[in-house]
């Protein structure tokens, strides 16, 4: 069995949390996770703010030519714009959300978009599954994985999942493409039942 150890090199924030703090406007800040195993360094999101993400990567004693692989869970640019920083790892993304967003490319991210590799493939790399969670994008996808030692099932949401207090409420971002399908991959990440869940805006919580 392929596991794999995890560092979260940045709890992400939403902007506004409507149940946390609703009335505060903060930066955006997506959540970024490391994976570690059978030889490979893989960065998933590596989000827009870049000296966060430098630093976490220096306190976590890993260069960026030590990443393989970064894996984009969707085209929102507040997950990807780093990867410009990781120029000899590959940079994977869903094929189904690279094709739904070709007609969308921002001017300013073209140059990323050219050296983007789609994925059909079920995995990223072995024991990292890819989960399809459509709904806050039509090409959204969620990365699950056990972790090293303890065997828990560890489900990397992204977006699928903003924070604890949404996925209790089964709520979902406003801004969602789909937000009766996004509530429905909610439901979804219930029955799946991870032990751990990583959402795309806030800290793990027991799933």
């Amino acid at each position: 069995m392929h596991e794999y150890d995890y560092n979260l090199l940045i709890t992400g924030q939403l902007s506004t949390n409507k149940f946390r703090y609703p009335d505060e406007k903060r930066d955006i800040i997506c959540s970024t996770t490391l994976l570690s195993g059978h030889g490979l360094q893989v960065l998933i999101d590596p989000g827009w703010r870049e000296t966060l993400l430098m630093d976490a990567l220096k306190e976590a004693a890993v260069e960026p030519d030590d990443i393989h692989i970064v894996y984009v869970t969707h085209l929102h640019p507040d997950h990807y714009r780093n990867i410009r920083r990781f120029p000899n790892a590959r940079w994977l993304v869903p094929e189904q959300e690279l094709t739904n967003w070709k007609e969308r490319v921002p001017a300013v991210d073209e140059d990323i978009f050219e050296q983007f590799v789609p994925i059909e493939a079920a995995e990223i790399a072995p024991g990292l599954q890819i989960v399809q969670t459509p709904g806050h994008t039509l090409g959204h996808t969620s990365v699950l994985f056990r972790q090293a030692g303890s065997g828990q099932r560890v489900l990397i949401a992204a977006d699928a999942v903003l924070a604890r207090e949404y996925y209790a409420h089964g709520e979902v971002h406003p801004i969602s493409e789909n937000q009766e399908l996004a509530k429905q991959t909610i439901e979804e990440v219930k029955r799946l039942a991870p032990d751990l869940i990583i959402p795309g805006h806030d800290e793990p919580f027991a799933g």
